[in-house]
């Protein structure tokens, strides 16, 4: 018979590493694409534009990873 191994699943803190990661490469390209936008336009708008559709990529994820983060300190301590 074959013996079957579990795979452990990775933790909750290294998921949200990995979210917060490509959140932080989506908001480059965000802020890229702002910036060419306000070089083909000269319209400022759309660097704000670029800065803030950003944040909404890397904020929640920041959050999320803070959040596991505080949750594995409090696993380690029990």
């Amino acid at each position: 018979m074959r013996e079957m191994t579990l795979m452990s699943e990775p933790s909750a803190k290294k998921v949200a590493a990995k979210k917060l990661m490509l959140a932080c490469f989506l908001e480059a390209v965000a802020i890229i694409a702002g910036l060419i936008a306000y070089a083909l336009t000269g319209n400022w708008v759309w660097i704000a534009i670029g800065v803030l559709g950003g944040l909404g990529f890397s904020l929640p994820a920041l959050i999320v990873f803070i959040r596991a983060s505080m949750e594995e300190r409090d696993r380690a301590s029990r």
